[in-house]
Formats: C-alpha cells, sequence, structure tokens
C-alpha cells in the first residue's frame, strides 16, 4: 500500500509541477511582448529626436561636424553643400576616399575625441552654430555657417571650416 499511496502523491506533485509549467509558459510570451513594445517605443522616440534635431541649424551642425571628423562620408555628402561660387570638381567617391583618408587617426581615437554643441544664431536662411572639437592636445570651437536650402538646413562647405575640422 505504500508503493500506491506514494505513486498517487508523486503523480499529484508532477501534475501541480506541469500546471506550474503551463502558467509560466503562458506569461512568457506576454513578457516578451512587453519588452519589446519597450524596444520599439524607445527607438521610436530615439529616431523621433534625431529627425527634429536634424531640423535645426545645431543639430545640423553637430550630425556634420561628427561626420566631417570621422569620416562618414553619407552623411558629410548629405547635409552639406558647398560655397557659392564654389565647384566641386572631384566624384562622390573621390570625396568619400579623401575623407576617409584624411579622417583616419581620428577614428583610432575616437574615444578620445568629444564633440559638444554650443549656441546656434539663425538668420533667415542663413545660420552659424557653434561647436567644440575637442582632441588630444588641441582644443577648439569651430564656427560652422550654414544655409537653408529646400526647407533642410545644409552647412556650408568651405575653406576655413573644412580646416578648422579637418574634413576633405
Amino acid at each position: 500500500m505504500t508503493g500506491a499511496g506514494s505513486d498517487t502523491r508523486v503523480t499529484r506533485e508532477e501534475k501541480q509541477l506541469e500546471a506550474d509549467r503551463r502558467r509560466k509558459m503562458r506569461r512568457q510570451p506576454l513578457i516578451l511582448l512587453g519588452v519589446l513594445n519597450a524596444l520599439v517605443l524607445a527607438v521610436g522616440t530615439t529616431a523621433a529626436l534625431d529627425l527634429r534635431r536634424l531640423q535645426t541649424p545645431g543639430g545640423t551642425a553637430l550630425a556634420w561636424v561628427e561626420a566631417a571628423v570621422f569620416g562618414d562620408c553619407s552623411v558629410y555628402r548629405e547635409l552639406s553643400v558647398p560655397d557659392r561660387g564654389t565647384v566641386e570638381r572631384r566624384t562622390g567617391m573621390a570625396v568619400c576616399k579623401d575623407l576617409k583618408a584624411a579622417t583616419g587617426t581620428a577614428r583610432a581615437q575616437a574615444g578620445q575625441i568629444a564633440l559638444l554643441p554650443g549656441a546656434a544664431v539663425e538668420r533667415g536662411a542663413t545660420a552659424t552654430s557653434a561647436v567644440r572639437v575637442r582632441r588630444p592636445g588641441a582644443d577648439r570651437t569651430v564656427q560652422v555657417p550654414l544655409r537653408k536650402v529646400d526647407g533642410r538646413w545644409h552647412v556650408v562647405r568651405d575653406a576655413a571650416t573644412c580646416r578648422a575640422v579637418g574634413c576633405a
């Protein structure tokens, strides 16, 4: 009789364990959905803030200076225009190649370089935004000229700005 009683107790415990396991399995998808929703909200908020930042002269200047310092060619070209009266004679690929070559040291020292936004002053379709560039052994504030083109802010790529930032 001892064997039958213990078998019944074991069976009851197994059933209880199985019920607990099923209850936990039902909760897991809900937990996963909750975590995914939180991640989607965080990414969406970050993207919205980034897009909003790029609608300002200060945000555009900071993003472009980052691209110019670290060699992100697509952002460099997308957020800038040549100075009026200046014609870019190089192809897009040549500009990217020159930018990569000019920024190799900065990419190697990325952890030691800081870019800090400063004040921006708008004057109609033009603006100037200060960006502080801190590199090992050098700390300078660059006044970045901007111009609105088709409703969006673009950095005016002139010789003085490129000398100060170190772009191509």
